[in-house]
């Protein structure tokens, strides 16, 4: 899984090249998932039913006409992007989070305008809506598809066929050790699977 920052002051634009981005990755077959980092406590109040169950630190969901919002107060407070990502999508290919300016992660740096970039080492992009791109690390408002393309170009270099995560973290392996618990798990669950479904969908397996 890659997990992208869209980093930014207040009002740089980040909400909507987020959007752009995964309308972009969303047309070329990419799974991909979207946290908005925000310093706001955005749980059940007390009182609340699913907020007292909550604090009795009990997994809450709170299922609403045709959405649902899931609780769970962490036992610390955790900056682990890569942990929280794991745990809520853990089949994506690519994980846009918006905000986490102070994160360790890949960011892309949306410009505010006559600002200059700040002096990070993991901004990989610009993105600056008020002028126009450079060919190269730098895009304007109208290359969201050029910068979409080249971040599709490296993930689907690095995709593996299975993923195995340990406490929410992904475990780095080798393309053939990959290639190898896909492989064998996959023919195993076949026969089950034509007796059990349709065979239609993706096997997804859960192990405690």
């Amino acid at each position: 899984m890659r997990i992208i920052a869209v980093s930014g002051y207040k009002n740089s634009g980040k909400s909507t090249l987020c959007r752009a981005l995964l309308a972009e990755f969303a047309k070329r077959g990419l799974r991909a998932g979207y946290i908005k980092r925000t310093q706001e406590f955005v749980g059940s109040p007390p009182r609340t039913d699913s907020g007292m169950a909550c604090a009795q630190g009990m997994p809450t969901l709170l299922w609403g006409d045709g959405s649902f919002r899931y609780e769970l107060l962490p036992e610390k407070n955790t900056e682990d992007a890569y942990e929280v990502a794991g745990k809520f999508f853990p089949d994506a290919d690519v994980v846009v989070l918006e905000g986490g300016k102070n994160m360790r992660l890949p960011k892309i740096w949306v410009l505010k305008e006559d600002e200059t970039p700040p002096d990070d080492i993991g901004i990989f992009a610009i993105y600056d809506r008020h002028g126009p791109g450079d060919g190269a690390n730098r895009y304007g408002a109208d290359e969201t598809e050029r910068l979409a393309s080249g971040i599709v170009l490296k993930i689907t270099a690095e995709k593996k066929k299975a993923r195995v995560y340990i406490g929410g973290r992904e475990l780095p392996m080798k393309d053939f050790v990959a290639d190898f618990i896909s492989g064998g798990i996959t023919g195993m669950l076949s026969a089950l699977k034509k007796q059990e479904t349709d065979g239609d969908g993706d096997i997804r397996i859960y192990l405690s």
